[in-house]
């Protein structure tokens, strides 16, 4: 393993697993960035196709790449924080193997977060959808820019407005998100993470659309590849020792969700940096926000019952995929 005894400023984590359809191309962005210090940081879950000999075609030739293999599979959310932990960046950014990324992408978020100051913590460029084949479906807007100093306020406009979770793929600072559970063993866990991170500092936006986000069969969250057949799939991905329940899973996200913010949940807490007051108000915009967008969303689908019109296609990604999508 070819490392340089000095740390990069950035780590991109990229954790992989049965990717070998777009994995060149994802290579290929990822080091075509024009910033001018980072190691890519990838760890293949046991994959079973080309995805091994790809990584070690382009590790070969490319010694900022670090790479790695578990013997076994681990699940998405371990191989998700497995990245985390090899990192030795203080500023860190997670990798999807079917995304492509501007050559910008990482310098224009950074150079935010070093305007900005500690009191962000995250930024994230505008995103682009895809289709599995390249082809541009529209801008997305994510809306999360979270510029509150109040962090409740954070967290409760975090709620109100989430969907697919793309600033989960932004530029993190790497002391801050090693402070939270990170991925957690079950669907969804971006959310809390999302909370998390919000709970401890700002979101910025960079306003040009620097990210390409690829919606196709074999998303995570899509639930319709080989080894996801529907949400307890899903799960089982997430987690292979685990039984994949997914009983009340809006309801469970959000008892696993309060707890990270109280500091009770598994790992170390948002709570942490905050006081007890703090925290306590942090779970509370979290339920009342999250449960309220919920009901704004059945009522919305009701009326359009009622009325006989159809759900539109934008209604049916933000509700399939907007309790998160990490992916791997």
């Amino acid at each position: 393993m070819r490392q340089s005894s000095v740390p990069p400023r950035v780590t991109i984590g990229m954790p992989l697993y049965q990717a070998e359809r777009y994995l060149d191309s994802a290579f290929r962005s990822l080091l075509g960035q024009d910033h001018p210090d980072f190691e890519l940081v990838v760890c293949d879950n046991a994959s079973t196709d080309r995805t091994w000999e790809i990584c070690q075609r382009f590790a070969a030739a490319d010694p900022r790449i670090r790479l790695y293999r578990n013997d076994s599979n681990l699940g998405a959310a371990a191989n998700y924080n497995r990245v985390v932990a090899l990192a030795r960046g203080e500023l860190f950014r997670w990798a999807a193997y079917d995304d492509w990324c501007a050559p910008s992408l990482v310098s224009s978020c950074v150079a935010a977060l070093d305007r900005a100051g500690p009191g962000v913590v995250l930024a994230y460029p505008q995103t682009v959808l895809i289709d599995e084949n390249d082809t541009v479906l529209g801008p997305y807007a994510d809306r999360l820019d979270l510029p509150d100093r109040r962090a409740w306020r954070r967290v409760g406009d975090l709620m109100a407005r989430f969907s697919l979770c793309n600033p989960v793929f932004g530029v993190i600072r790497t002391d801050v998100l090693r402070r939270t559970g990170l991925i957690r063993p079950y669907p969804s866990s971006d959310v809390t993470l999302l909370a998390e991170l919000a709970a401890r500092g700002r979101f910025h936006e960079v306003p040009e659309p620097l990210f390409h986000r690829r919606i196709h069969p074999g998303s995570s969250r899509q639930g319709r590849g080989p080894d996801r057949r529907g949400l307890p799939g899903v799960a089982a991905w997430f987690d292979p020792r685990g039984r994949g329940s997914v009983r009340a899973p809006r309801l469970r996200l959000t008892v696993r969700s309060v707890q990270a913010l109280l500091g009770a949940g598994a790992g170390a807490g948002a709570g942490e940096d905050l006081g007890r007051g703090a925290r306590l108000a942090c779970a509370a915009s979290f339920v009342t926000r999250y449960w309220l967008r919920r009901a704004r969303i059945v009522a919305g689908r009701l009326r359009r019952t009622a009325l006989g019109r159809p759900i539109s296609s934008s209604l049916l990604v933000g509700t399939q995929k907007g309790a998160g999508d990490v992916r791997t």
